[in-house]
């Protein structure tokens, strides 16, 4: 990690306080998952799983209907930024595990919208800060209905340790110090923009409630209610292994690797826009911070992973990915201009 983190520290041997302080978590293992998982009956399913397309999602489907033989609901959040290929991971994956899958979609074009009127606002930053609120946020939000209006008492997750690295503060306050260096005329292009977008959240938040949260409070995040159905994160209980998740899907449900070397994220084209912002305040993608976690717990060397870097990091391939996405979005090109000149 670069000395440009926040918060970071190295000792003598130049090894930061994120190494050293590292202990890597122990899985609570097989029976203990079945205990819980078999604490709670659903009339017609046992659990959810929250499918993206994505390895780790998929391989929590496989864990769940082949090693475990739990009666599974697969549910995506579909929304218009996920690849093809992710789309079908999940088709392949569900149909070899005979799982059903509901597919969910909002209305209105919501996300599309909303993300145009988000990134237009950002432009005269530079950044992106903010790109995955909407999602976190309905994942969440669908998962819990559809868990309640099936009576399923379990939702079982995929996140692991390495994708919750070490906070760098207020995203709020980084953006914050850009936002005192604009133009009036950017400032008013940005408030005039997050207006629209704070629209377009509240409107998710109504298309899809949770009980308890305000559909006007659409910056905090979403908590679920105590008595509805628990979430179990999977890789809390079993080991996660790369690898070997990779060559079980790949061997016995005819998941696709995508093209790129590292797989991680790649169901959503968002994610090198989150690359780039890292990179432009700290000097390390969010790509970068993930292959750390790797290394600290044992799963890669450290050669390996610079050598993922080099790849996520590539600057023009960052630009080329956020073009991509700007155009998609059909954000004028004097728009677009703004985010490749601005300062770092």
């Amino acid at each position: 990690m670069p000395s440009t983190y926040p918060g970071i520290t190295f000792n003598e041997e130049g090894v930061c306080n994120h190494c050293l302080d590292h202990k890597k978590p122990q899985v609570l293992g097989e029976d203990t998952f079945l205990q819980k998982i078999h604490s709670k009956h659903g009339s017609q399913y046992d659990c959810i799983v929250g499918i993206s397309g994505g390895k780790d999602s998929c391989y929590v489907a496989y864990l769940a209907r082949k090693k475990f033989n739990l009666r599974v609901l697969a549910v995506s959040y579909d929304f218009p930024f996920m690849v093809d290929l992710a789309r079908e991971n999940t088709r392949k994956v569900c149909e070899s595990l005979e799982i059903e899958l509901i597919i969910v979609q909002s209305r209105n074009n919501l996300e599309y919208d909303l993300l145009r009127n988000h990134l237009i606002s950002l432009a005269g930053t530079g950044t992106t800060w903010g790109q995955c609120l909407f999602c976190h946020y309905g994942i969440d939000a669908v998962l819990y209905q559809m868990a309640v209006s099936r009576e399923i008492p379990f939702i079982l997750s995929g996140v692991t340790s390495n994708e919750t690295w070490w906070d760098p503060g207020s995203r709020f306050g980084i953006l914050a110090k850009r936002l005192k260096k604009l133009s009036l005329q950017d400032k008013i292009l940005f408030g005039f923009y997050q207006c629209k977008a704070y629209g377009n959240l509240m409107d998710q938040r109504r298309q899809f409630p949770i009980p308890g949260n305000s559909s006007f409070n659409v910056y905090k995040k979403a908590q679920t209610p105590s008595d509805g159905p628990e979430t179990i994160p999977m890789f809390k209980y079993i080991e996660w292994d790369q690898d070997l998740i990779i060559r079980t899907l790949e061997e016995e449900t005819g998941w696709q690797r995508p093209p790129q070397t590292l797989t991680w994220r790649y169901d959503c084209i968002l994610e090198p826009l989150l690359d780039f912002t890292y990179m432009r305040e700290f000097g390390i993608s969010s790509a970068g911070l993930y292959l750390c976690g790797l290394i600290r717990s044992g799963e890669l060397s450290r050669d390996e992973a610079l050598h993922l870097l080099k790849e996520s990091e590539d600057q023009e391939k960052l630009n080329n990915s956020l073009k991509t996405v700007l155009d998609f979005l059909e954000i004028p090109t004097n728009v677009q201009d703004k985010f490749f000149q601005t300062e770092s």
